[in-house]
């Protein structure tokens, strides 16, 4: 995509993506975990608001992974630069959170808010199944409304088939995978989804 007053630089590539972009982001390899810690370098760079959100160990290594990379996470964090969310089971709940967030960056006077959040699979209690295909597709929704890019990290080998196809491919508009952004053709409109997941989750 060429640059102009509505994207910003991706930073998992020399790509530019809209404002309000929701990307799944698939790694298989160490290194393509630590790859998307540019994601969060480039909005560091640019003096953006960055945030992670996700299980513990996920927010651990990322966090490794900018230290490896020259950063003090702790004094970001205290600095007001980078924001780390822990994670929830409910999706309500991470919301209302990461809403926070969004509000008190923007009342500091952020121009853009980045968020790489850690979708970690085989880690107790987060998250459940149900609660993440709400989450994925209400991010989507929110993503929309505020000046923020949303980059959501799945680890291929642990994802189960349904997670794949609704919480990675139906709830995002983009995927990022082997190098390559692409536009979903599998996306579907947020009411939509979660009409479809009500209807799975009736009795």
């Amino acid at each position: 995509m060429c640059a102009d007053n509505r994207t910003i630089p991706l930073g998992l590539r020399d790509e530019y993506v809209a404002v309000g972009a929701h990307i799944a982001y698939f790694w298989e390899t160490p290194g393509e975990f630590s790859d998307a810690v540019r994601f969060l370098q480039v909005g560091l760079a640019r003096g953006e608001v960055c945030v992670i959100f996700g299980h513990t160990e996920g927010n651990r290594r990322v966090c490794e992974s900018l230290a490896e990379r020259g950063y003090d996470c702790a004094s970001l964090v205290g600095q007001g630069d980078l924001v780390i969310v822990p994670g929830h089971t409910d999706a309500t709940q991470m919301l209302s959170t990461i809403g926070q967030v969004f509000t008190e960056a923007l009342e500091r006077g952020a121009t853009l808010i980045r968020l790489l959040g850690n979708i970690g699979w085989g880690y107790r209690g987060w998250p459940d199944e149900k609660h993440l295909l709400e989450f994925e597709a209400r991010v989507t929704g929110a993503a929309k409304q505020f000046p923020c890019v949303v980059v959501c990290m799945y680890d291929v080998g642990a994802l189960s088939g349904r997670v794949i196809l609704h919480g990675a491919f139906e709830t995002h508009p983009l995927t990022f995978f082997r190098n390559i952004v692409r536009v979903n053709s599998q996306y579907v409109e947020v009411d939509e989804f979660l009409s479809g997941l009500r209807g799975d989750a009736a009795p």
